[in-house]
């Protein structure tokens, strides 16, 4: 089998092969995890993601998520998952290990459904969201993206975040209200996100 025809299965988020004859065949493991960054780093970790994800091929998914968990220090976070084997996975993270993350989960391991990409909300808190599909990432969609959800915005969201699946690209985000003025202060900032990523839908 040649190895660009390996690819993750996008109906179950399970590493597979696909076979010149189009049947999809499981692969004995899956190499998958996330690595973080403090939320300072967003922008250059986001722009070195994307040139990543461009040249990654369909073996890789991928998401890029600005974090705001409650208690804890914000955080940019790189979620992969890389279908093949062990050492060619490993020379694919080469170019984003050597931004130096403060935390590396990714390991190898048999292939697991992957986890729901938005995180969940604290308790007694409504969660409020948000989703667009993008047409295509270029560099100025992440400066947008980054102006809206990293340091310098004021934005209240828990999570907002970027994905890649077969190829295609996604915006995803959500905040949480425990009341009504504060869900106005939410969807302000969901609409912002939105409204400064449109160009590109």
């Amino acid at each position: 089998m040649h190895p660009s025809a390996r690819r993750l299965d996008l109906r179950t988020l399970r590493a597979a092969a696909v076979t010149e004859s189009g049947a999809v065949v499981p692969l004995p493991f899956l190499t998958a995890g996330t690595l973080v960054w403090p939320w300072e780093h967003v922008h250059r970790v986001l722009h070195e993601w994307r040139l990543w994800i461009g040249g990654a091929g369909g073996v890789v998914t991928s998401s890029a998520r600005v974090l705001r968990t409650p208690r804890r220090a914000p955080v940019v976070a790189i979620d992969v998952a890389i279908a093949g084997e062990s050492d060619a996975a490993a020379d694919r993270l080469a170019a984003l290990r050597r931004l130096e993350p403060a935390a590396d989960t990714v390991r190898i391991g048999p292939p697991t459904t992957l986890r729901p990409a938005i995180e969940r909300v604290p308790a007694g808190m409504a969660p409020i969201t948000a989703h667009l599909r993008l047409r295509e990432l270029p560099a100025l969609a992440i400066d947008a993206f980054t102006a809206a959800a990293g340091p310098d915005s004021r934005s209240e969201l828990l999570a907002a975040e970027l994905h890649h699946l077969g190829g295609a690209y996604a915006l995803a985000a959500v905040g949480a209200a425990r009341d009504a003025e504060e869900a106005v202060r939410v969807r302000i900032g969901l609409d912002d996100l939105v409204r400064r990523l449109a160009p590109w839908a």
